[in-house]
């Protein structure tokens, strides 16, 4: 007897799928320092802009080649379409400028070039001027401004607002705190809009043509956000989106579809020979920033459920903890085998002291944003055992701290005050007690221009190698001492993944680093430090960040991550 069996493609949940049509993918370039890519359709309806990185990538929405169009200087996190669907702003400038892209001429040039404070931007209907945010000294701000720089209107919120969105009548509606509640208010800064459910809301937000809906993304059960259209007077809302991530940051075509993004961010940490071979996974859950305990049979990880957009709203209290899992790549670790520190703020990326006796990791904890000290023994799994010994306070970035192998010293990175750029730094400890003995103190780097994000000990205790963006799309891997004298370049390469990390073979001949592979993909390389080319150490086609050397030197344990936005469309 004869069975029919008919074949169904698996869609996304939400909408029937016959509503909703796959636009684009937006590939982010690397999971560390990163936001989720800006992306609009243009007000025709026949284009498609978002951005990766640097980079503003626009093509027909329909599907065809990308515009090439100037790379800018630094992320693009924020897009806005002018009504003429030819010109668009967006960010990405290192000291937070705009910049004005013209599709037909494939020209990028800076506008507002005095103003530095401008936060997400949007062009009018008329696109006669933008709204901005502007966080001043007597509190936020909505301004309006010509192209030219001439300031229109400026009015106080007397609340903290983002994403400044234009209704078609020309008022301004915005997200603002209502009693440190995420709210859509309408005028911005005003009287909320009473919205069923009540949820916290979330930008970029939209409206319909004829401005009766709005269509914002509202926090759900799960942590994350889906997107809903809501009458603009008030009410029951729809919600249009059920995907198991974030959805959200809707624009509107001129058939009254929604374009919108949808999250999907993967780390998990692994691990393969360091003389090249397969990669093996070490965890099945979310996890990165791996780390060796002495003994080479424990990995120190951050873990959690990070990148969520409340979580990024909400920075740095954060889903981002530290811990332990063996090493096994037979059994990979399902969860942590161990928790060291889960504040409600950002706590990443942990190191051991040589004799195992203490444990440094990075955390925001207690308005701070530094490092941190405890016991490794579990019977002080307290906090009250943990101690601060850092003070470059909150927006230092700290990053990962790294145990010389004489126990005498700690090194990480941090944003050196005088300059606003991140430094190298280096604090005395005493292994056996956990005393501070030299204060913490910038390790110069002269000569080289760019940001230090990393930085490993050579086995002598005295001399570091470090990884810096020497330059957008540039790398540079250097040599120095803890004096910051005699920096000798090792190897520049190209690579737009800004803080890849680095490791160090124990013996102190080899670095581990990140580049891309012929085919883009993100791997690990191994470099001899005294001269010669790289060897390509993983191949298979995942992009990998953050590689830490075993102590054996046999084995090299890394982060494997994808961090992508889907456009989507969706018929109303």
């Amino acid at each position: 007897m004869a069975v029919a069996i008919t074949w169904r493609p698996r869609t996304p949940p939400g909408p029937a799928p016959s509503t909703l049509t796959w636009i684009a993918d937006a590939h982010q370039l690397g999971p560390v320092g990163y936001r989720d890519p800006a992306g609009a359709i243009s007000p025709d309806g026949k284009w498609i802009a978002y951005s990766e990185g640097r980079f503003l990538r626009v093509r027909p929405i329909a599907g065809g080649p990308v515009l090439d169009l100037p790379a800018g200087d630094a992320q693009i996190r924020n897009l806005t379409w002018h009504p003429n669907s030819q010109l668009i702003l967006t960010d990405g400038f290192p000291d937070g400028g705009w910049g004005l892209y013209d599709i037909a001429a494939r020209t990028r040039q800076r506008v507002w070039a005095d103003r530095t404070d401008l936060r997400h931007a949007a062009w009018s209907p008329t696109g006669q001027v933008a709204a901005a945010v502007i966080n001043a000294v007597d509190g936020a701000q909505v301004v309006t401004l010509t192209i030219d720089g001439r300031t229109t209107q400026q009015s106080k919120s007397g609340r903290p607002i983002s994403f400044p969105t234009w209704t078609p009548r020309g008022e301004i509606a915005c997200i603002a705190s209502v009693d440190r509640r995420a709210r859509v208010t309408l005028p911005c800064g005003g009287t909320p809009i009473e919205i069923q459910p009540d949820a916290d809301a979330y930008g970029p937000m939209a409206f319909s043509a004829d401005g009766n809906t709005l269509f914002v993304a509202l926090a759900n059960r799960s942590g994350t956000v889906d997107l809903w259209s809501v009458p603009v007077t008030g009410g029951r809302g729809r919600r249009l989106t059920a995907f198991s991530r974030d959805a959200y940051a809707p624009s509107v075509a001129p058939d009254g579809s929604v374009v919108f993004k949808v999250q999907s961010y993967r780390t998990s940490v692994a691990i393969a020979p360091a003389e090249g071979g397969p990669t093996r996974p070490l965890a099945t859950f979310q996890s990165e920033t791996p780390s060796w305990d002495p003994t080479g049979l424990l990995l120190g990880i951050t873990y959690g459920t990070w990148r969520r957009l409340p979580d990024d709203a909400h920075y740095p209290d954060i889903d981002q903890n530290v811990g332990i899992i063996g090493v096994d790549a037979d059994h990979p670790a399902a969860t942590p085998a161990r928790v060291v520190h889960n504040s409600i703020s950002e706590d990443q990326s942990l190191c051991w002291s040589p004799n195992a006796k203490w444990i440094a990791f990075h955390s925001h904890r207690d308005q701070s944003d530094d490092i941190w000290l405890r016991a490794a023994d579990e019977a002080h799994d307290t906090a009250k055992d943990v101690r601060r010994i850092s003070f470059l306070g909150r927006g230092a970035e700290t990053g990962w701290p790294r145990w010389s192998p004489d126990g005498r010293r700690l090194l990480f990175d941090g944003t050196d005050r005088r300059t606003g750029r991140p430094s190298m730094y280096v604090v005395g400890l005493d292994q056996d007690t956990g005393a501070v003995t030299e204060q913490v103190r910038a390790i110069p780097t002269p000569g080289i221009g760019g940001d230090v994000t990393h930085g490993e000990w050579l086995p002598d205790s005295r001399r570091i190698v470090a990884v810096a963006k020497e330059r957008p799309g540039q790398q540079v891997i250097l040599t120095t001492d803890l004096e910051g004298a005699a920096a000798t370049v090792i190897r520049r390469f190209a690579s737009e993944h800004d803080t890849p990390g680095l490791g160090v073979s124990p013996d102190g001949k080899n670095v581990a680093f990140i580049a891309p592979a012929q085919d883009g993909v993100f791997q690990v390389w191994r470099l001899a430090l005294d001269g010669g080319a790289p060897t390509q150490v993983t191949t298979d086609p995942s992009n990998k960040t953050q590689p830490a050397w075993s102590p054996d030197g046999r084995s090299i344990a890394f982060t494997v991550w994808s961090y992508d936005a889907q456009f989507w469309r969706l018929a109303q």
